[in-house]
């Protein structure tokens, strides 16, 4: 059990630094077109901000889905490593795997097209 609870300890370091990263950079994003020296917020700098924090949420969004499938496998492979039914739990784990990885494929798709989107958006404005 040693090494799931090694597993367990990086995964909640990991998630640890990726959530800090992000909200540090969301609030960065949100707090710039207020804190300029001009009296009024320039709307197209928010805009701005807003659109790359959006994008920001999209990457965060795909790492998060990469951590938790890469972090799930690891935490199963560590449970079951000196488990005796291994061998026979083997086809539900891999059948698991595989649907994570669906998962991971699907979330990665709906990041791209969102950044199309507003790619579009911004050309169009």
């Amino acid at each position: 059990m040693n090494t799931f609870i090694a597993q367990a300890q990086e995964a909640a370091k990991q998630w640890s630094e990726l959530s800090t990263a992000f909200f540090q950079e969301q609030a960065k994003l949100f707090q710039a077109p207020f804190s300029g020296a001009a009296t009024t917020p320039d709307a197209s700098a928010a805009m701005a901000g807003m659109v790359k924090a959006a994008e920001q949420a999209d990457e965060f969004m795909v790492k998060a889905v990469k951590l938790l499938d890469a972090q799930s496998a690891q935490l199963m492979d560590a449970a079951l490593q000196d488990n005796a039914a291994k061998d026979q739990l083997a086809p539900v784990v891999a059948g698991y795997k595989q649907a994570s990885q669906a998962v991971v494929a699907a979330v990665e798709q709906l990041a791209q097209a969102r950044k199309a989107l507003l790619d579009k958006t911004r050309a169009g404005a």
